[in-house]
């Protein structure tokens, strides 16, 4: 990482966000980790990303088709949600079609038509209309609104993890996580 890690002890408020995520997720992340020098905006992230995690209206597997596709270049992204993916019924042929910039064969409809969304969304070169028509078909405008904010907050967090070299954690770590992950929240 390019900078070095804030220090919870120093900083109260710090520690708080740490804390808020900890609870939602199991681990203090090293991408958290990367935006730590500055608490407040950490905080907006950290309530965005929880939001984008277990507030919107996809399902499991929708909302890690958005994560992939949005992180399918960047490795440390790919460390944390392959695996997700996996729990969430992808296969390691769909896994790796989703890694080349492919909609995987197998998916249902819906699922199809917010890959190739999302292939164009996370292009930054524009959706063509029929390939909006096409999701909108499948979703509620409730539904497409939350593809749009999870897309765009991984697109943010991605280019982050690139841009400050963030690395990923060790296996156990990352796996402690996502077992954190799919156990069930009161």
């Amino acid at each position: 990482m390019r900078l070095p890690d804030a220090d919870a002890a120093q900083s109260p408020e710090l520690d708080a966000v740490y804390a808020k995520f900890r609870g939602t997720r199991g681990i203090v992340s090293n991408v958290i980790k990367s935006f730590g020098h500055a608490p407040a905006g950490l905080s907006v992230i950290v309530d965005l990303g929880t939001y984008c995690r277990y507030g919107t209206q996809l399902s499991e597997l929708q909302r890690e088709l958005v994560i992939l596709i949005t992180g399918r270049g960047v490795a440390y992204a790919w460390h944390h949600h392959a695996p997700l993916g996996l729990a969430a019924g992808l296969t390691p042929a769909q896994l790796e079609a989703l890694r080349e910039g492919r909609v995987p064969d197998g998916l249902a409809e819906a699922e199809a038509a917010l890959c190739d969304y999302v292939l164009a969304y996370a292009a930054l070169k524009g959706v063509p209309q029929p390939v909006f028509a096409r999701l909108l078909a499948c979703f509620t405008p409730r539904q497409v609104t939350d593809v749009n904010i999870i897309a765009g907050y991984y697109l943010c967090i991605a280019s982050s993890i690139i841009a400050m070299e963030v690395q990923p954690e060790a296996a156990a770590v990352r796996d402690a996580g996502v077992s954190f992950h799919q156990q069930p929240k009161d």
